[in-house]
């Protein structure tokens, strides 16, 4: 009865509100409270929701079927789904929209380990002209070598000098013999030349090194595309695996589980640390754990467990990758994961004068501290993880601080790689120069933030498990997933019910999904 008076109200005041008298006036009277009622889904089509959400597919005939002698759909058969393949790769594709997982853009070797393929040749271009003088490859003849086994050239007319082709069988098609330009195909272990280890990135211009046994040491377009997809599947594997398992969905920032396959192994034994500007060494993985299978085991996957430093996905490979700062780092996780996004105020944000606004500590910049003051310890969080790349900085080998790096950083003596790569070696003003020689991570941090770099990401998590805001967060992304829209501000009772059951129910993803997804808000929503 209440509810047919309040259409019939309804309707009498859309009547005159489109009434020509009324439109002349105000068309924006409307009272949102008085909008028409809803229809509730029927069970077939309250079926096929559920189905294209938990499921990603539509109810089979039989599906339907088996509703006609019900009164309605049986939650039991919503748990069911729940557990099901079809939704574990529903939240995968949820969390991809997280976690932006698309690092094909990224060069993990060194360009001057990359093989290309000419007129059936295969050489490296990118050196070719410290080699043979001239950016050319080789001739399409047998090499020759002398009586010490040195590889003889020809003088051509264009200046250049070039070798012959070896037969090798690659390591990405161990079945095939291809024509390898003989400096390229040399398998050396150190350098004829120089007596650098052929397997490391020292020796990526080193005449004297060439790709090693079976080309292991160089790459080709192919390879680099199969490495990041392995990277990328690895993630969705994790997200798949805690899906299936009904994990905490905490255990997602602090699972020591990963996936590796034959070209990711290869990858982390001969590949890594020929890296460009991506260094993921040192490993951030226990290389004795790497599975025995072979670049061409593309669809062997194994799982193994990762050392204590890690934290979930948040240290994955991927992740690292494609958020290759730690300031970027921080970010995702405070958007993605707590709905804190780092944005201007209304109004912009005061400049301040010329002096503040070149202070080097951004927390204290004009224009940048207002972000900066929240940001920075936030990505104090990831420094013992290489920036650019994705290596882990173990503290028994790269302490806070390191004398060495700040002497170098003095100009007392030349800078090792370690320091360059990982320490602060360059002072501009007085305010850097206490930082020589501390590990970059700690530059500018406040005292009481530097325990967050030995603490990792899961101090992060932490944090937001005890102010509550990755509890509202996920709830939040969970209606947004189901409901295709933000909880509004008068569900506010609603969303509080939801947060009591995440937390309740031991950080249940599944629990808040499953309360939606029964509810008469979602019976609605469509």
């Amino acid at each position: 009865m209440r509810a047919s008076l309040v259409v019939n109200l309804c309707a009498a005041v859309v009547a005159l509100l489109v009434s020509p008298f009324v439109a002349s006036t105000s068309t924006a009277q409307e009272d949102p409270s008085c909008r028409p009622e809803v229809a509730r889904l029927d069970k077939y089509a309250y079926l096929r929701a559920l189905s294209l959400d938990l499921r990603g597919v539509v109810p089979t005939v039989e599906e339907y079927e088996a509703l006609d002698g019900m009164d309605d759909v049986p939650a039991a058969l919503v748990d069911e789904w729940m557990t099901s393949d079809g939704y574990a790769s529903r939240f995968v594709r949820r969390h991809r929209t997280q976690l932006w997982p698309n690092i094909s853009n990224v060069r993990l070797v060194h360009q001057d380990r990359r093989l290309i393929s000419r007129s059936g040749l295969w050489w490296r271009s990118s050196q070719s002209g410290i080699f043979r003088r001239e950016r050319v490859g080789c001739l399409d003849e047998p090499a020759r070598f002398d009586a010490d086994g040195n590889i003889l050239f020809t003088e051509m007319p264009d200046g250049s000098r070039r070798e012959g082709y070896v037969m090798v069988n690659p390591y990405w098609a161990p079945e095939t013999e291809l024509k390898v330009c003989a400096i390229d195909a040399q398998e050396h272990a150190f350098s004829i030349v120089t007596g650098n280890d052929c397997s490391t990135r020292g020796a990526n211009r080193d005449i004297g090194c060439g790709c090693g046994p079976s080309l292991n040491w160089c790459d080709t377009t192919n390879v680099h595309n199969a490495i990041t997809a392995s990277f990328k599947t690895d993630l969705e594997r994790r997200l798949f695996e805690h899906a299936k398992s009904g994990e905490a969905y905490t255990e997602l920032f602090r699972s020591r589980r990963a996936f590796v396959n034959g070209p990711q192994v290869h990858f982390w034994k001969y590949l890594a640390p020929l890296y460009r500007s991506v260094p993921l060494v040192p490993s951030p993985l226990n290389m004795t754990t790497l599975p025995g299978i072979a670049y061409t085991d593309a669809d062997t996957w194994e799982e193994l467990e990762l050392p204590e430093s890690h934290a979930g996905i948040l240290t994955s490979p991927v992740f690292l990758l494609r958020f290759q700062t730690n300031r970027a780092r921080a970010s995702q996780f405070y958007d993605a994961f707590l709905c804190r996004p780092f944005q201007p105020p209304p109004g912009g944000i005061p400049l301040g004068n010329e002096l503040e606004a070149l202070r080097p500590d951004l927390q204290e910049r004009a224009g940048c501290k207002y972000c900066h003051a929240i940001l920075e310890p936030g990505a104090a969080h990831w420094a013992r993880w290489t920036q650019q790349g994705g290596g882990f900085l173990d503290p028994t080998q790269y302490p806070a601080f390191d004398a060495a790096c700040a002497d170098c950083g003095r100009g007392l003596e030349a800078c090792s790689t370690a320091c360059s790569l990982h320490y602060t070696t360059r002072a501009v003003g007085a305010e850097e120069e206490e930082y020589l020689g501390m590990l970059r991570g700690f530059q500018f941090l406040r005292p009481e933030h530097e325990g967050f770099v030995e603490a990792g990401p899961w101090r992060l998590v932490q944090e937001g498990l005890s102010d509550g805001s990755l509890s509202e967060c996920s709830v939040r992304r969970a209606a947004q997933w189901m409901l295709d829209r933000d909880l509004s501000a008068n569900e506010g009772e609603w969303n509080d019910d939801l947060v009591d059951t995440f937390v309740g129910d031991e950080f249940s993803y599944g629990a808040v999904v499953r309360e939606i997804v029964l509810s008469a808000t979602y019976r609605r929503v469509r």
